[in-house]
């Protein structure tokens, strides 16, 4: 009689077969942008530019992705959750080559592989989803990682990419290699799924989510998470070198381990947090680290500064995992895991674009730090408030007159 046994490797092959595709697509959704604020100065050098102007080119990316992001449900709805990922990194890949084309394909490029990136970052959570059904979390967690990765990457091989290739602009085109072989994986990935009908509902707008209290609640959360991060990443380099004394090498050292926290947590917390009904206790246990780490910059910056910014990054670490986490537990199918998304999504990049504006104009305004910390420790209390609520096991629900026809599947 054949042994079977061989088979097993096969069939366990061609389930993560799709995990690591939609890793790979994670992995290119960071680099791009965070690549552009370590070149500023070789980039205004390169094509006769001032700094100042490029400096747009940093916050672009997450107001496209706020304004775009409630639009990525409707497309995922016309094309499938699969081939909609496939054309955000097929638009990802075009806007990186758009870059050489000078000054002007440099704004363009950036704006339209923003948008790539826009629809992908919305439909991740719902393809992951999709292919894996209730054992998701696991790797949402690693798309997650791959996510915080790729920020750390972008910025960390950007001088050295540059130095590589002659020259700014040529590094940042670099990427393409990378972004190329993850849309070549969702070629394949996409064209082995055939598109299902429309489930009932999922051409509802995102409005219809907002409607809910929970998926407010989620959006809230992941909005303020997010503002916390890009407020991290902005300013707290200059915190550190002004009140606590670090030398500028020193602080970007800092800011940097404080970053790359987020990979190894992303790993471990969406599939230990999806275990229980509910995610209260995460929610409070991950911004404990963040709210310490502000409060002693407040209070007394120069006594641990390295202390003080490794609980802060580990704090937002934990917490963009668990907004995604959210995402998945609090909605019942892989429309409404989309719609979700991309409510949270365009809220909390568009706070991630004014929250770091903000604390920088209360610098301006008052000479010092204070304030802008003050800010973000209000606002963490909100953040905390807003998560024990969506942390509690109840499903989003859409009361809308096309659901209204539908039997109910949300829990209790």
């Amino acid at each position: 009689m054949t042994p079977r046994a061989p088979d097993r490797p096969r069939r366990r092959g061609a389930r993560l077969a799709p995990a690591a595709v939609l890793v790979l697509v994670a992995l290119c959704l960071r680099a791009p942008f965070a690549a552009v604020g370590p070149l500023l100065g070789e980039l205004s050098d390169e094509l006769t530019v001032s700094t100042s102007a490029l400096a747009v080119l940093t916050s672009l990316p997450l107001v496209c992705f706020g304004l775009l992001s409630p639009a990525v449900p409707a497309i995922a709805a016309r094309l499938g959750v699969h081939r909609a990922v496939l054309a955000g990194s097929v638009a990802l890949a075009v806007g990186v080559v758009l870059r050489l084309a000078g000054t002007w394909g440099l704004f363009a490029g950036t704006v339209l592989l923003s948008g790539g990136i826009a629809v992908v970052n919305v439909l991740l959570p719902a393809a992951v989803r999709a292919e894996y059904g209730p054992r998701s979390a696991p790797v949402l967690g690693a798309t997650t990682a791959s996510m915080a990765l790729s920020a750390s990457l972008g910025a960390g091989l950007a001088q050295p990419l540059a130095t590589l290739s002659g020259g700014a602009v040529t590094g940042l085109a670099l990427w393409l290699v990378l972004v190329l072989a993850a849309t070549a994986g969702m070629a394949v990935l996409a064209a082995r799924r055939r598109q299902p009908a429309d489930p009932p509902g999922a051409r509802l707008s995102v409005v219809a989510v907002l409607r809910d209290r929970v998926a407010i609640a989620v959006t809230v959360f992941f909005g303020l998470q997010s503002l916390a991060f890009y407020a991290m990443l902005t300013w707290l380099a200059d915190v550190l070198e002004d009140d606590a004394g670090v030398s500028p090498v020193g602080a970007g050292a800092l800011v940097a381990a404080a970053a790359v926290l987020g990979a190894p947590c992303a790993l471990v917390v969406p599939p230990l947090a999806a275990r229980r009904a509910s995610q209260v206790p995460w929610v409070v246990g991950s911004s404990i680290p963040t709210a310490i780490g502000i409060a002693g910059l407040l209070l007394a910056p120069g006594a641990a500064p390295v202390v003080w910014t490794v609980l802060y990054g580990l704090g937002t670490g934990l917490c963009f995992p668990l907004a995604m986490t959210l995402i998945l537990v609090r909605t019942r199918d892989v429309a409404q895991t989309g719609r979700l998304s991309a409510a949270a999504q365009s809220a909390g990049y568009l706070l991630a674009a004014t929250g770091p504006l903000a604390v920088g104009l209360l610098h301006d305004a008052t000479g010092g730090w204070r304030p802008g910390l003050t800010l973000l420790l209000v606002l963490l209390g909100v953040q905390i408030a807003a998560g024990v609520y969506a942390g509690r096991p109840r499903l989003v629900t859409e009361r809308t007159r096309v659901e209204s026809e539908q039997p109910s599947t949300a829990r209790p």
